[in-house]
C-alpha cells in the first residue's frame, strides 16, 4: 500500500473500531456488570417463558424488560456524553436494538457481556409479540428457537468509537468467533474469581464478627456472674448486719437486766450489812449489861 493512499488507510483503521453505539454498549459491559447480569438473567427468563407460552409470566417479565432497557439506554447515553461522543437518535436506537437482541438470543447475550462489540447487534424477532419484545401478545404464538449464530458480532480491537464509521443496520458476520468465545470465557472466569474473592472476604468478615460476638457474649456472661456474686455477698452482709443488730439489742437488754439485778443485790447486801451491825451492837450491849449485874 502506498503512503499516499490515505482513504484506504482510513477505511482499514475504521474496520477495527466500534461504531458509536457499539462503543456505548461496551461501556455498559465494562462498567455496569450488575445491569448486565440482570440482563442475562432476565433474557433467560424471557426465553423460558416464551417457549412455555406462559402469558401471565411474559406480561410480568415484559414490564421488567422495558424498565431494564430504559435503564441501560440511559447509562449508555451518559457514558457517551461523558466521553464526548453523545449518542444521536440513530445510535440510541442501535443501543436499544442491541439490548433487545441480547435479551432474545443467548449468543448475542454472550457477545454483549464480553464488551467487545464492533457494531450493533441485529434485532431478533420475538414470536407472537407486537412491540419487538415479549410480554404483549402471546395468545397464538409458537416458539421458534433462535438461530445459533444470531447476535454474534465481529470482536473489536480498538475500544475507541469511530465518528466517521457508518453504522450498519444488519449484523456483521462473525469474525474470529472462537476468539470472542475464548475472551468471553476468560472474562467469565475473571468474574467468577472476583466473586469467589468477594465471597471469601465476606466469609472471613462473618467469621470475625461471629468470634467477636462470642467473645462479647462471654464477657457479658462473666460480668453477669460477677454481678450475681456481688449481689449475693451484699445480701449476706445485710443479713449478717441485721443479725448483729439483733444480737447487740439482746446483749444490751441483758446488760440492763444484769445492772438492775446488781443494784438490787447491792441494796440487799447493804441492808444485810446494816442488820448484822445492829445485831452485833445488840449482842455487845447485852453482854455489857450482864457483867454489871454481877
Amino acid at each position: 500500500m502506498k503512503k499516499t493512499d490515505r482513504p484506504l488507510a482510513a477505511r482499514i483503521r475504521a474496520l477495527h473500531r466500534p461504531t458509536r453505539a457499539a462503543w456505548a454498549v461496551n461501556q455498559l459491559a465494562h462498567h455496569h456488570e450488575d445491569l448486565v447480569a440482570n440482563l442475562l438473567g432476565l433474557g433467560q427468563e424471557l426465553r423460558d417463558a416464551q417457549e412455555q407460552l406462559a402469558g401471565d409470566w411474559l406480561r410480568a417479565l415484559g414490564e421488567r424488560r422495558r424498565q431494564l432497557v430504559r435503564k441501560l439506554l440511559g447509562q449508555a447515553r451518559r457514558a457517551a456524553e461523558d466521553a464526548g461522543y453523545p449518542l444521536g437518535p440513530e445510535a440510541a436506537d442501535e443501543v436499544e436494538q442491541t439490548v433487545n437482541a441480547a435479551l432474545a438470543d443467548p449468543d448475542a447475550a454472550e457477545a454483549f457481556a464480553a464488551g467487545r462489540l464492533a457494531a450493533a447487534l441485529e434485532p431478533v424477532a420475538w414470536p407472537g409479540t407486537a412491540d419487538g419484545g415479549p410480554g404483549t401478545d402471546v395468545a397464538e404464538a409458537a416458539p421458534r428457537p433462535a438461530s445459533p449464530r444470531r447476535g454474534r458480532p465481529t470482536p473489536a480491537r480498538d475500544p475507541r468509537p469511530s465518528p466517521d464509521a457508518k453504522p450498519t443496520p444488519a449484523r456483521r458476520a462473525a469474525d474470529g468467533g472462537d476468539g470472542a468465545g475464548k475472551r468471553a470465557e476468560a472474562e467469565q472466569a475473571r468474574r467468577n474469581r472476583e466473586r469467589e474473592r468477594v465471597l471469601e472476604q465476606a466469609r472471613k468478615e462473618a467469621e470475625a464478627k461471629e468470634r467477636a460476638g462470642r467473645e462479647a457474649a462471654d464477657r457479658r456472661d462473666g460480668a453477669e456472674r460477677v454481678l450475681a456474686q456481688a449481689e449475693s455477698a451484699r445480701q449476706t452482709a445485710r443479713d449478717e448486719a441485721e443479725q448483729a443488730r439483733e444480737a447487740l439489742a439482746q446483749a444490751e437488754e441483758r446488760v440492763l437486766a444484769a445492772q438492775k439485778d446488781a443494784g438490787q443485790a447491792r441494796d440487799l447486801a447493804d441492808r444485810a450489812s446494816r442488820a448484822a451491825l445492829a445485831a452485833a451492837e445488840k449482842v455487845r450491849a447485852l453482854e455489857s449489861g450482864g457483867r454489871r449485874d454481877r
